[in-house]
């Protein structure tokens, strides 16, 4: 029986520059489009990101303004310290008037310190997604409100709790009263009470002597001097929030 072979002809160099173009032409489209996907996952989070930075923000916001109105308050008692403290300097007023007048004054270094929330903003930096916002004026506002402002307030909290403190320290009046407010102590004793432990501690000539001294009138100026310290960094993070909250509001968020 006889055996027929049947031969292929062999392809031209043509063919197979078509069918390595076709190759590389579907490699190279399913590459873009892996990209493309990953992109718009990527910008769906960054998206996200961005609308939970906003919460924080107008968080901060509303925080900022409390902590700037206990500032003023406190910018008022001291402004009205000074002016007794003038007064007795002067001889405008006795040593009654004075302490009468001192009790009128809510005289204690407590102002609240202000936290801001940087939880959403780490979040995007340690997942890498603020590498893909865009150079512009939104990435400069957060490295300025978060690195720059965030830092700067943090310090200003320490600072300003410790000169706080050492004002407490030297005249324990208005802390010892705002301890007896906010704690439910035995009325059986006249200095568990607020009014009962001002009028006990200003009765005594240590005391007395304290509130006439230069020392006092120097210790009272720096920490309202601090006040103004503080409140300016306040009033720089909150112009730099009202900034960022605009930027972001812009974009639809």
């Amino acid at each position: 029986m006889e055996v027929h072979h049947h031969s292929h002809k062999p392809k031209n160099w043509k063919e197979y520059i078509t069918e390595f173009i076709m190759l590389f032409a579907a490699v190279t489209l399913g590459f873009l489009a892996e990209n493309l996907r990953e992109h718009q996952i990527m910008n769906h989070r960054v998206e996200q990101n961005k609308v939970a930075i906003l919460k924080d923000l107008e968080v901060d916001s509303v925080q900022i303004s409390k902590v700037i109105a206990i500032e003023d308050s406190c910018i008022n008692t001291f402004n009205r310290l000074n002016y007794v403290l003038y007064l007795a300097k002067t001889g405008q007023i006795n040593d009654k008037q004075l302490v009468d007048s001192i009790k009128g004054l809510n005289m204690v270094a407590y102002s609240t310190t202000l936290y801001m929330n940087n939880s959403s903003f780490k979040n995007m930096q340690s997942s890498g997604l603020y590498t893909y916002i865009e150079e512009g004026e939104l990435k400069h506002a957060l490295a300025t409100y978060y690195e720059v402002s965030f830092k700067s307030i943090e310090a200003a909290n320490e600072f300003f709790d410790q000169v706080g403190t050492v004002f407490n320290n030297y005249l324990p009046i208005g802390l010892g009263k705002l301890i007896r407010e906010s704690q439910s102590f035995s009325k059986d004793y006249v200095t568990n009470d607020k009014d009962g432990f001002q009028n006990f501690i200003l009765s005594l000539d240590k005391t007395k002597n304290i509130l006439k001294s230069d020392e006092f009138i120097y210790e009272v100026q720096k920490y309202y001097n601090y006040l103004f310290i503080y409140r300016a960094s306040l009033l720089k993070a909150k112009k730099r929030n009202e900034t960022l909250i605009k930027l972001l509001r812009s974009e639809g968020h």
